[in-house]
């Protein structure tokens, strides 16, 4: 029993813990998850193994060679020969080339930036789909009921000779309506609750809570200060970084690569003579130089590297003057959320106030039922407005985060 009551006691606070998640909770849960995040992750992995590669030096070469025909010297028969080599770029090269490589990593690593970005995006614009749909769901639920409350007494008023047949339809076609509306809105909620936990890569069905945000809009002169700081523009910048590595790696590619290396020379001892160093072996340290006479390859080289720099910095300037319009486009649609909240809030509550005093009138003299329910329709239209101007709102602040990657500074 006493084991009864422990597991009991896990499992309620295992519930309260579930119920508790909070978006961030659900974001976190969709950067570990997800496998389009992983894989861009594991191509900024596979770019910073890259730096390793440029920055070593060439593997160095070993050369063997046996005279078929020995060679005959004064100390005796060369039988063989065995080399080694070891080639060395021009003073800088290498580091010109892992500063590139180390750019072109950092790249990857801003558009996997990007995509957890658009990604918790995506998450918070599904979640607060489902916001509304619930919030939704309640109100027509709502209305519904005191459609049905209509009904009762509609029907009394008939039998009693009071209204016309007419109003009784009325109400149950209104009540048919609502009936249907809730269906089609309960089955929109399965499907994005389907589509949320698909982006967290978990069971369709998984419960899903809603707890409105109080989230906190700083000011928009903060905000946009950061949007320099949006992966897209920095991957840009990580881009020109190695363009301009490559046009300096193309002005050392005029440079000749140094070679050192050591040669040795098997010599067997000639037979029946004496001499000194008989039978002596040959040591030979060698320098190499290559020749870096073919210039038109290193031109071409570098002017494909130029252009890629200008065309990066063209993206750059395109991409940036997309960011602000983004957060014009943005800041309109909180301005016209905002705006739209004060005038459904205010028409709602005449509405309400009419509606009290058409209820009351029809209650004493049996007349302006279609006016009730018309006015009841419109509250219900205003109620739903005002959900979907508030998930604007919250829609637009959303969508600031992502432009100044505030979101993802959150979540680590």
């Amino acid at each position: 029993m006493r084991r009864l009551n422990y597991i009991i006691i896990l499992m309620v606070c295992a519930t309260l813990n579930y119920a508790q998640t909070s978006l961030n909770d659900y974001l976190r849960i969709a950067a570990e998850e997800s496998p389009r995040l992983e894989a861009k992750f594991k191509m900024y992995l596979a770019a910073l193994e890259k730096v390793n590669q440029t920055g070593s030096l060439p593997d160095p070469s070993v050369t063997f060679g046996y005279f078929i025909s020995p060679v005959e010297t004064r100390v005796g028969t060369q039988r063989f020969r065995l080399a080694v080599a070891q080639m060395f770029p021009w003073m800088g090269t290498l580091k010109a080339r892992e500063s590139a490589a180390a750019n072109v990593a950092k790249a990857e690593f801003e558009a996997f930036q990007e995509v957890k970005s658009k990604l918790f995006l995506q998450v918070q614009s599904k979640w607060l789909e489902i916001y509304v749909i619930r919030q939704e769901l309640k109100i027509m639920s709502s209305n519904l009921d005191i459609l049905r409350s209509y009904e009762p007494v509609t029907k009394t008023k008939y039998e009693a000779n009071l209204v016309s047949l007419a109003d009784l339809i009325r109400v149950q076609i209104r009540i048919e309506n609502a009936e249907t509306d809730l269906d089609i809105a309960k089955l929109k909620e399965g499907v994005l609750l389907s589509d949320f936990n698909t982006l967290l890569n978990r069971p369709p069905e998984s419960p899903v809570t809603t707890d409105m945000l109080k989230s906190e809009n700083p000011k928009d002169d903060a905000l946009q200060r950061e949007l320099l700081n949006q992966p897209r523009l920095l991957a840009i910048k990580a881009n020109i970084q190695s363009m301009q590595d490559a046009e300096v790696l193309a002005d050392l590619k005029r440079k000749p690569n140094i070679g050192l290396g050591l040669e040795y020379g098997f010599v067997s001892k000639r037979s029946g003579i004496n001499l000194a160093d008989n039978g002596k072996d040959i040591l030979l340290p060698t320098i190499s130089m290559s020749l870096p006479i073919f210039g038109k390859k290193n031109r071409a080289f570098k002017k494909e590297a130029v252009l890629k720099r200008e065309s990066f910095e063209a993206e750059f300037t395109a991409v940036k003057n997309e960011l602000k319009n983004e957060w014009n486009s943005v800041a309109f649609e909180e301005a016209s959320a905002k705006r739209s909240l004060d005038q459904y809030q205010s028409e709602i509550e005449k509405v309400q106030a009419l509606l009290s005093v058409l209820t009351s009138e029809y209650s004493n003299n049996n007349q302006d039922f279609e006016t009730l329910l018309t006015t009841q329709q419109r509250l219900l239209q205003l109620q739903l407005a005002q959900i979907n101007a508030k998930a604007q709102l919250e829609k637009a602040a959303f969508k600031k985060s992502y432009l100044t990657s505030q979101t993802l500074n959150q979540i680590k």
